[in-house]
Formats: C-alpha cells, structure tokens, sequence
C-alpha cells in the first residue's frame, strides 16, 4: 500500500458520526494487534466499495464503514476511548 491510495481519518467524520451517533475522529483506539494507542484521525482511509480504517503502525483493520442501501453497515476493531473531559 502506498501513501497515495488513502487519506486520513477524518475524511471520514462525517460516515462514522452519521453511523455511531458521535465524532469519534479524537477516540484513541488500542490495536489488538501491535498495542499502539493512536486517535481515529490518525488511522489511514482507505476507499473502495467501503472505507477501510487501518492502524497508522501496524496497518491493521480499525475499522470498516460503507453504505448500503439506506443503511450504514461498520465493523470495529480493537478497543476505543472516548477522550477525556
């Protein structure tokens, strides 16, 4: 994967606030597989038939996030928190 197939985590905002109900681009996630704590917004977009949210150390899956029909369908992965304050 190279740099120039993807964007940032908060190109996506608005997708994942419209699915979850809250801005989760400052929500740090715990990647399950390397251990890093990184905010959403920091994690790689990756954009296909969904946008792929993947570890900005590991490139592990973070998340996955797409429309369909007039649903929005996502899976998360790996642990997240919200920030504090």
């Amino acid at each position: 994967m190279t740099d120039q197939l993807h964007t940032d985590g908060n190109e996506v905002a608005g997708l994942v606030e419209e699915a979850l109900g809250a801005d989760m681009t400052t929500w740090m996630r715990h990647c399950r597989s390397c251990g890093a704590d990184s905010p959403l917004a920091d994690h790689r977009a990756y954009h296909g038939a969904a946008v792929v949210l993947r570890c900005p150390s590991c490139d592990d899956v973070a998340l996955k996030v797409g429309r369909l029909g007039d649903r929005i369908v996502f899976e998360l992965r790996g642990s997240f928190r919200a920030p504090a304050g």
